[in-house]
C-alpha cells in the first residue's frame, strides 16, 4: 500500500477543470440525441425512460443507452443522471443486469416500484434515497402535482456493464404492441433490450 504521506499533489488547467464541470443550463435532454432520424419516435423514447434525462456524467459516450452525450466523461464508471419528470411520469418496469441503480429524490414525490410486476413499492421524498440490487425490474413515478427531480447514479465494474438494462415481460409486450417491433429493434440497437 503507498504511504499517502509520500503522495504529492497535483495542478491542472483552467481548461483541464472546465472538462470536469457540468451546467445544467447547457445540458440537452437524452432524447433530442435519439430524435426521429434514428427512427426511434419521441414518445417512444420517452415511454422507455423519464420524460426528459440529463446525462451528468458517464463512463464514455458508448457506456450504454443512458451515455448520450454526457457533460462530463469520465473513466471511474459512474452515471450521473438528472430525471426531470412531470406529474405522473415514469419510465417502463426494466432491469440493470451488470449495473447498480441508485435513486436520490431532489424535490418532489417519488414512488418506487420493484419486482416482475411492480409489485411492491416505497416512497422517496427529498434527500430519501435507495439502491437497487443488480436483475431486480424497478420503475420510479413521480407522485406529485408538479415536476419532480431525481437524481440517478449507476454504478458498474466496467464499462461494458452499461449495456444491461431490459424491459419487464410485461411492459415489453405492451409496448411493441403500441409502437411496433421496428422501433423496439431501433431502441435494441443503442442498447436497451426486452424480455419476454
Amino acid at each position: 500500500m503507498t504511504d499517502i504521506k509520500q503522495l504529492r499533489t497535483i495542478q491542472v488547467s483552467h481548461a483541464e477543470m472546465l472538462k470536469n464541470l457540468a451546467l445544467f443550463r447547457d445540458l440537452k435532454p437524452q432524447s433530442s440525441y435519439y430524435k426521429t432520424d434514428q427512427g426511434i419516435p419521441a414518445e417512444a423514447y420517452e415511454t422507455v425512460t423519464a420524460k426528459t434525462l440529463y446525462t451528468v456524467m458517464a463512463p464514455s459516450t458508448a457506456a450504454g443507452p443512458m451515455s448520450a452525450t454526457p457533460a462530463i466523461v469520465t473513466g471511474d464508471n459512474l452515471s450521473v443522471i438528472i430525471a426531470e419528470c412531470p406529474p405522473g411520469d415514469k419510465p417502463m418496469l426494466h432491469a440493470h443486469f451488470f449495473t447498480v441503480e441508485h435513486f436520490f429524490c431532489l424535490s418532489g414525490r417519488f414512488r418506487v416500484r420493484w419486482g416482475d410486476e411492480g409489485e411492491n413499492e416505497l416512497a422517496l421524498e427529498p434527500f430519501d434515497m435507495v439502491r437497487i440490487p443488480p436483475g431486480v425490474c424497478r420503475d420510479f413515478t413521480n407522485t406529485t402535482d408538479q415536476t419532480a427531480y431525481l437524481l440517478v447514479f449507476i454504478s458498474g465494474k466496467s464499462e461494458a456493464d452499461y449495456n444491461d438494462i431490459a424491459f419487464a415481460p410485461g411492459e415489453s409486450a405492451a409496448f411493441k404492441q403500441r409502437f411496433g417491433q421496428d422501433v423496439a429493434d431501433k431502441l435494441e440497437t443503442i442498447g436497451f433490450s426486452f424480455l419476454r
